[in-house]
């Protein structure tokens, strides 16, 4: 069955209570929407066979190790969501050319190889309308770099905005050794 699907790397436990914290002091709340899953989305990809790029990332997961990453700054993307950018070198550039290799012709505009505009981030809020500047403050505040470890990768179904169902997910660690 061919779906709008995107495929996720998952950050380690403490990186996730560390963006948890973020999204908290943004919307200066100590509840988190229930949707909210930190993650570094490696790809979407339009009208694909779930089970072709499930096949595809779990032969992937299976050949990498886990990896490090340094988030080093927060940003506005869409224009008004605020998000932590990891830098994008090391591993985390090189991997995410590897696995465009394969269904790049299917990826969306923001995340395919062959048209450059990919910016890897955490989305730490999503919220509509025009942007509180005592939520830029509190966030601000609250950062600080930090490094994470990404330890998985999982294929994730997009239902609809902000909506999404977790349809696999794979330890990353390499079985070369």
């Amino acid at each position: 069955m061919k779906k709008n699907l995107c495929v996720l790397w998952e950050l380690d436990p403490a990186s996730k209570a560390r963006c948890e914290e973020l999204s908290r002091a943004f919307v200066g709340s100590p509840f988190l929407c229930t949707s909210f899953h930190p993650h570094i989305t490696l790809g979407c990809y339009e009208n694909v066979s779930s089970r072709r790029l499930n096949n595809y990332v779990r032969r992937f997961a299976k050949k990498i190790e886990p990896f490090s990453v340094k988030f080093d700054e927060l940003s506005l993307l869409n224009p008004q969501r605020p998000v932590c950018l990891p830098a994008f070198d090391g591993k985390l550039k090189e991997l995410y050319g590897k696995f465009h290799r394969r269904f790049d012709a299917y990826a969306d505009r923001w995340t395919a190889k062959a048209i450059g505009l990919y910016t890897p981030h955490v989305s730490l809020a999503y919220r509509s309308g025009s942007l509180d500047p005592a939520a830029l403050i509190r966030l601000t505040e609250a950062f600080s770099p930090f490094e994470a470890q990404v330890q998985g990768i999982s294929l994730s179904w997009i239902r609809g905005e902000n909506d999404y169902e977790i349809l696999a997910s794979y330890p990353i660690q390499s079985s070369q050794k």
